[in-house]
């Protein structure tokens, strides 16, 4: 009788995804697929999870605090309740909103007739599901207010400046009831942002590499993380020492202690860093320290390039 051979520990689909991205850019990472964030999207974050009912939500980055107002959204039978965007379905959508922007150069933004269409730009998979909630998370991104402390300079030095902005002014979302209908019906599903948002896009873009993005998987803090170091490293010049109370206030907030933050962060770095190796951090007791790195799209790069 042959001996039983040990079982083979199963990967995680989120670290499969990641690894076969790795393996694929040691083979050629000479053509990157190209899009673009927001900047304040790579200093402070949406929420993980739903806040549930408070009046705002609140990040900070340094000088730099984003306060968030919920969207004000209606059930079918009429009444009205409020909602926060969080997760990780607005964030794809962002980025694919800020890489729409920038390609096109125009603040109308077309979705797609089909809601199967729209979630494909954006990397989903189709599912009646997915669709459900991705409308709900745009519903709650579009109506929510945002106000920005501290984004701005001027000729003088440093200054404190506050933006109040909303990231549309009109949104159509014409999509087909029914899933799978990949007719093209009489709508086009369209948004307009406001100005103040499309300029902040267009004017200092975040560029980021679509496929490592995917490669992240399900973790909205892995995408957060990635963009935030992706940014940061752009004008690094010398050694960041960052405290892990600096950190939770930027990414954190949900969890219940700066412990349980930093083994989530830390965990979840180790998976940035497979889609990023050039990434240079070092973690200590205190500190994270971020180091030159070479960014994971070059500066020079500025092309545009639509899923």
């Amino acid at each position: 009788m042959s001996a039983i051979e040990p079982a083979v520990p199963r990967i995680p689909r989120d670290r499969l995804k990641a690894l076969n991205f790795a393996a694929a850019q040691e083979q050629d990472d000479s053509n990157p697929l190209v899009g673009y964030s927001a900047r304040v999207w790579a200093q402070v974050s949406l929420p993980y999870r739903d806040p549930g009912d408070v009046p705002y939500w609140t990040r900070k980055n340094g000088d730099v605090e984003l306060t968030m107002r919920p969207a004000l959204l209606s059930n079918p039978d009429g009444s009205k309740y409020e909602g926060f965007a969080y997760g990780l379905l607005p964030r794809h959508a962002l980025t694919w909103i800020a890489t729409e922007a920038v390609r096109t150069q125009s603040p109308v933004l077309q979705l797609g007739s089909s809601m199967n269409t729209f979630m494909q730009k954006i990397g989903l998979a189709k599912g009646g599901r997915d669709a459900k909630r991705l409308t709900e998370q745009l519903q709650r991104l579009f109506g929510s207010q945002l106000f920005v402390r501290g984004l701005a300079m001027n000729e003088s030095g440093r200054g404190e400046m506050v933006k109040y902005f909303q990231i549309a002014d009109t949104v159509q979302l014409w999509f087909s009831k029914e899933v799978g209908d990949e007719n093209k019906g009489l709508w086009s599903s369209s948004v307009t942002l406001s100005e103040s948002f499309y300029r902040s896009i267009v004017d200092a873009p975040v560029p980021v590499h679509l496929e490592a993005m995917r490669a992240l998987g399900s973790s909205p803090m892995r995408l957060d993380i990635y963009l935030w170091a992706t940014y940061r490293v752009f004008t690094l010049t010398r050694p960041a020492k960052i405290r892990w109370t600096e950190l939770n206030d930027q990414f954190g907030g949900q969890y219940g202690s700066i412990r349980q933050f930093k083994a989530a962060f830390i965990k979840n770095l180790h998976e940035v860093k497979l889609v990023y190796p050039e990434l240079n951090v070092e973690v200590t007791q205190e500190f994270l320290v971020l180091r030159p790195s070479r960014p994971h799209i070059p500066p020079t790069k500025r092309r545009v390039e639509l899923l």
